[in-house]
């Protein structure tokens, strides 16, 4: 049972109880009026604090799937980076030790020759080449002529350039994803209804259904006035439809909240550390493509991870705005009958 039902009920019973007997119409029209008043400031707070958590989560969402879209094309970029290496080696060794092997991995590549190669007549020419025929000293020679090497270490240098741009943003982008997750996370872990607050709506609550009785008793024995008998009316009409499953739900949603953006937290600063990892010069230089990729892999899962969690959050504290809104609502109207 929650804090909030544990405590209506014990107003509930000690009230109808114990005071029952001795409180009258006008103690418990008092009652009301003590026990209902104040209660929409409060909501008011929680509802604001939940739309500023939902803003904050949702911005999380969007840099998180940047993030997603950034680390997909850096890895495609790293590994097309890596393919080019690949066609650099085998060109080299055509132009300084050309064998019939080297002109078999190369007629492999044939068809990312053609899109590399800068001129019209160039790519109609490697288009054409009849590998079964051409000897590894031809071969040596067309790409020695063409160039085709270093046309293929400019564009990997570009990749590499580009890679490490994406990197970079990357990087950010998940720093960012953190940063959001981290403050929804704080948010929603103080924006809920604490005890104190969970008794005051009971007491209301509780202070309703014992006007109720008491207005019953009232008619019966004529002690109060038809003015004040419809007074009661208007008042326990207004207060008497607070929902509990819409209080529960506020703090359930916060719970959610906290626990979906504490995990995007997490993700977000480890995808963060790895982005960096794998963009710096040490592993794109010297620890070589297998490792860059691997971590290219875990921080793209991370970002995704990172996604779903503010996505989740975002749900959580809009859910958590909607039942706080209609709170309000009833909290208001209950107060508006008091006056």
């Amino acid at each position: 049972m929650s804090k909030f039902l544990l405590a209506f009920v014990f107003v509930f019973v000690a009230m109808n109880s114990v005071y029952a007997d001795e409180i009258s119409f006008d103690d418990a029209l008092r009652a009301v009026r003590n026990n209902c008043s104040g209660m929409s400031d409060k909501l008011l707070e929680i509802k604001k604090m939940a739309g500023i958590s939902t803003a904050i989560s949702a911005v999380g969402t969007v840099v998180g799937t940047s993030t997603v879209v950034t680390g997909v094309a850096k890895t495609a970029l790293d590994n097309a980076s890596d393919n080019l290496d690949k066609q650099t080696l085998v060109l080299q060794r055509l132009e300084s030790n050309p064998t019939s092997e080297d002109v078999s991995e190369l007629s492999k590549l044939q068809n990312d020759l053609v899109e590399i190669t800068h001129s019209k007549e160039l790519k109609e020419n490697v288009a054409n080449i009849d590998w079964k025929d051409v000897s590894p000293e031809k071969m040596s020679e067309f790409v020695k002529s063409n160039d085709l090497t270093g046309s293929v270490q400019d564009l990997s240098e570009q990749a590499d350039g580009i890679s490490k741009i994406f990197g970079n943003v990357e990087t950010g982008l998940m720093a960012t994803a953190a940063a959001t997750n981290i403050a929804s996370a704080v948010m929603s872990g103080v924006n809920k209804i604490d005890a104190d607050f969970a008794a005051h709506i009971g007491a209301c609550m509780g202070s309703v259904k014992l006007l109720a009785s008491m207005k019953m008793q009232a008619k019966l024995d004529g002690s109060a006035s038809d003015e004040e008998i419809d007074v009661a009316e208007k008042i326990i009409n207004a207060c008497d439809k607070f929902n509990v499953e819409d209080i529960e739900k506020i703090n359930i949603r916060a719970t959610g909240a906290t626990v979906s953006s504490s995990v995007g937290a997490v993700s977000g600063v480890a995808g963060a550390v790895t982005a960096g990892v794998a963009n710096s010069d040490a592993v794109k230089v010297g620890d070589g493509t297998d490792k860059e990729n691997k971590l290219n892999t875990v921080s793209n899962v991370l970002s995704g991870v990172t996604t779903v969690a503010s996505l989740t959050a975002t749900v959580f504290n809009a859910t958590q705005k909607a039942a706080a809104k209609r709170v309000i609502e009833t909290a208001e109207l209950c107060e508006e009958s008091l006056k």
